[in-house]
């Protein structure tokens, strides 16, 4: 309907205006996930006062430029709307779907009994549909998350190696030229690259708008205070759901970012029979036996700086233009 339209549009909106705001902070999440020399000097003892992520973003601006803190904007733009439209467009009409799909039928009828029953628990019902307009999304727009990330990575040496490990070998020209570029070299099943661990981590976005729309429902964070329920509610409500899903989520985040940077977390073998499921789970564990569990967080401060504001922002964004 029009209205799912709305909120499709609401949302790609939304976090276009809040992810040009905060993407330096983005570019040096990306960095710190892949770049072990940049996450040390950024934890260690003697460099914390002068490496926290603002100062990162100051010292990159300083030696690269400070055009390279928006390296890759464009394609984050486009993939970030064609995300949101998607995710937001779906989540509404599979909501609606849920709460007033009453057709009968045999084959149908333990399906349709518990949707009736889960009716009365509406987070659970933002959970699961949460999760399956994640799924979706992410399987649409796979091939611009893995463009983004190599144009953010462009002449940066991955895992902080000095050997020719870098994502420096070819220029990509725009967004078509490294989807064409990509797609030959590495062949076009490398375009989603990542996508399993994208279609675990549809957790993310299914947890924050369980969380969101259930702070909203109950006004539980700054009460039914009318005068300032407009602005500040989905704000509050954003930023907090938002911390609860990266906190639980960032790992698989990490993992995901490595796998589309093109790093092998097995001495460069590519291990082209693997399954699935057993390649992501070494990969996992492999990280954890290099770097420990701390490596698993590499770049969570910026990560919670960038993701926690820009979705409060995108949010009171979604929330005005929805009710427009």
């Amino acid at each position: 309907s029009n209205k799912d339209v709305i909120n499709g549009l609401s949302g790609a909106i939304g976090s276009t205006l809040s992810i040009s705001i905060f993407y330096p902070v983005e570019t040096i999440r990306t960095r710190l996930q892949v770049d072990s020399t940049l996450m040390a000097s950024a934890t260690s003892t003697s460099t914390a006062r002068n490496s926290s992520t603002f100062c990162l973003i100051y010292k990159i601006g300083k030696k690269e430029g400070w055009s390279s803190l928006y390296k890759g904007w464009h394609s984050m733009v486009v993939a970030l709307m064609c995300l949101n439209f998607v995710y937001f467009y779906c989540f509404h009409l599979l909501r609606r779907w849920l709460t007033e799909y009453d057709a009968s039928g045999e084959q149908l009828e333990e399906i349709i009994g518990w949707i009736k029953m889960q009716r009365q628990n509406k987070m659970i019902v933002d959970l699961v549909v949460g999760y399956l307009a994640g799924v979706f999304a992410v399987l649409v727009t796979g091939p611009l998350w893995l463009v983004n990330t190599r144009s953010k990575l462009q002449g940066v040496n991955v895992d902080g190696s000095d050997k020719e490990k870098s994502t420096s070998g070819t220029k990509y020209r725009g967004m078509i030229h490294c989807l064409l570029v990509v797609s030959k070299e590495e062949g076009i099943l490398y375009l989603w690259r990542g996508t399993f661990t994208s279609i675990i981590l549809s957790l993310n976005p299914a947890i924050q708008l369980g969380v969101y729309e259930m702070l909203k429902r109950h006004h539980l964070l700054i009460g039914n205070a009318r005068k300032i329920i407009g602005t500040l509610e989905p704000f509050v409500n954003a930023l907090f759901s938002k911390f609860i899903s990266t906190i639980c989520t960032y790992p698989i985040q990490v993992i995901q970012t490595q796998n589309q940077a093109g790093i092998q977390t097995t001495n460069n073998e590519k291990k082209q029979g693997q399954a699935i499921v057993r390649g992501w789970i070494q990969e996992l564990m492999q990280n954890i036996h290099r770097q420990g569990i701390r490596g698993l967080y590499r770049g969570l401060e910026s990560k919670l700086i960038q993701t926690c504001l820009n979705s409060a922002l995108m949010f009171v964004v979604y929330e005005r233009l929805k009710s427009a």
